[in-house]
């Protein structure tokens, strides 16, 4: 439901500026291989799906090379289990990280295959996973998980992701780096020595995109 809203939205004022000004538009859908990056994801989860859907607009006295929109991008991350030596034990759930902002993409003049580089910047949303906590020794204090589910709280900041790929007539390939950023959530590790949930700490996730999809052009 909110990607439908975030697309007719979208439709509704490129739609408005290209009727004015008869420019040419694009809309991209890509789906593909998705690869965590930063501090974060390195014990917490590993590859997993990704999804972009951009909706763009090319002024015509730009020839149709430089082109402006807006893009959302999506990531579901499988998450992994981590056995501490036998003492401590986490089961991290799938996390999700995602972006909605504004972009800026740049097409080569070319016979057939035509390369393109753009860039993404705006809303970044990170959901980590659940996290379940077993029983646990760490020295000489005793943690007593029992199986219970932990649930982080959404993170929201500002986040960045260049991109490079070649079309080539409807098709599109493209590799895209979310640039890690910092996020603030929950202290996993002051929750389960105290209970405060409200002890926060910045953590650094991004991650590298692999695509494959299709482009759509109207107009010039």
């Amino acid at each position: 439901m909110k990607i439908l809203k975030f697309l007719a939205a979208a439709a509704i004022a490129i739609f408005v500026g290209n009727a004015a000004n008869a420019q040419g538009i694009r809309f991209d859908a890509q789906v593909g291989w998705s690869a965590p990056q930063g501090d974060e994801f390195k014990n917490s989860a590993k590859a997993g799906l990704c999804y972009s859907l951009d909706l763009m607009f090319a002024p015509s006295f730009l020839n149709g090379q430089l082109s402006f929109g807006i893009a959302k991008d999506g990531n579901i991350l499988f998450g992994v289990k981590k056995d501490y030596e036998g003492t401590f034990a986490l089961d991290y759930s799938a996390s999700k990280l995602g972006l909605v902002g504004g972009k800026i993409r740049f097409d080569l003049k070319a016979p057939v295959v035509k390369p393109y580089a753009a860039i993404t910047f705006g809303a970044g949303r990170l959901k980590l996973g659940n996290v379940k906590t077993a029983s646990a020794q760490l020295g000489n204090l005793s943690l007593t998980g029992n199986n219970e589910s932990f649930e982080y709280d959404p993170a929201t900041t500002f986040a960045v992701k260049p991109e490079l790929g070649v079309a080539l007539g409807w098709f599109t390939l493209g590799v895209g780096w979310m640039l890690p950023a910092d996020y603030e959530v929950t202290n996993f590790g002051e929750y389960l020595l105290t209970g405060n949930k409200d002890a926060k700490q910045k953590i650094n996730v991004g991650t590298t995109q692999f695509n494959i999809g299709v482009a759509f052009k109207f107009g010039d």
